[in-house]
């Protein structure tokens, strides 16, 4: 009797003609979702280039027509969006900075601390919890020359005409700076301290057995090993506060007389104001290339200091 003789193996081309490779099908898998950021995100962005090069009317889109850079040379020679960039970057040099110090020195301090860290943290995050625009009301309460709490201390104290926070300038910048720096410090403490607890005790160890001092020990060996994180949260709320908007337009609205207005705000006036959304897209492109410029300067910065 002849055995049953196994079938031949077919050619590898028969079996890979239907093989679709993994470079591809992960292609298929993000498809849905490319397909929505196109939609949301990336012909919003388009329109709006095409917007800044025109003399666009909402009202009457078929008088729309091609003008060229007219709009961003119009709005860099604008006095009112001049005022706008500089208040934008005295908001964020000042908030910033002093944002990042207070939530190092808090950090370092939790991570020292074993008992109640949760509770900390806790307590941290409820500033978080609000939104921005629930936490202006709150501030602008409490910066009430009659009601609030602020002037009403002070008055018990002795202080016979406390300031008009939100009135006076340059008061009134300074005081939505006080509001941002309250709201925003616990992201600055918590991705600190995410960082500082995720460095291994060997190297403070090795760092303390070679006679390290404490400052030695946080120079040479926190802050290099911190810097990825710190680079992430700067770059964060650095972008966060250049874009703010929520903050001013409850608290001051820009005034008093446009002196606490900042570029997002200066963008929104004149779309929505003055109805000129040619100037407005032209003025939202120049935001974005500042904040590209500003965030690839940090990260050549921190990468050669450290």
């Amino acid at each position: 009797m002849v055995p049953h003789a196994s079938p031949a193996p077919r050619p590898a081309g028969e079996y890979s003609r239907f093989h679709l490779p993994d470079s591809w099908f992960g292609f298929l898998l993000t498809l849905p979702a490319l397909a929505i950021m196109l939609v949301v995100f990336v012909f919003p962005l388009l329109f709006s280039a095409f917007t800044s090069l025109h003399r666009f009317e909402i009202a009457r889109p078929d008088r729309t027509r091609f003008i060229g850079l007219e709009n961003y040379v119009e709005i860099v020679q604008d006095s009112a969006f001049q005022r706008a960039l500089t208040n934008t970057l005295v908001y964020v040099f000042v908030a910033v900075p002093i944002e990042f110090v207070i939530g190092l020195l808090l950090a370092l301090a939790l991570a020292n601390i074993v008992q109640g860290r949760g509770l900390f943290r806790t307590l941290l995050v409820i500033p978080q919890m609000l939104a921005p625009a629930v936490t202006a009301l709150l501030w602008k309460f409490m910066y009430n020359d009659e009601l609030g709490l602020i002037n009403h201390l002070l008055r018990e104290l002795g202080v016979n005409r406390p300031p008009l926070w939100l009135t006076e300038t340059p008061l009134a910048l300074f005081s939505i700076i006080l509001v941002e720096i309250w709201a925003t410090v616990p992201v600055f403490v918590l991705l600190l301290l995410a960082g500082l607890l995720s460095i291994p005790q060997e190297y403070y160890e090795a760092a303390a057995i070679d006679g390290g001092s404490p400052l030695a020990i946080f120079r040479h060996v926190t802050l290099p090993l911190l810097q990825p994180v710190i680079l992430v949260a700067l770059l964060i709320r650095g972008m966060d506060a250049f874009r703010v908007f929520d903050l001013v337009y409850v608290l001051t609205g820009g005034g008093p007389a446009l002196r606490t207005d900042v570029l997002s705000f200066f963008v929104f006036r004149t779309a929505f104001t003055d109805r000129d959304f040619g100037l407005a897209s032209a003025g939202a492109w120049i935001i974005s290339l500042i904040l590209l410029i500003g965030g690839l300067t940090l990260i050549r910065l921190l990468r050669r200091r450290y």
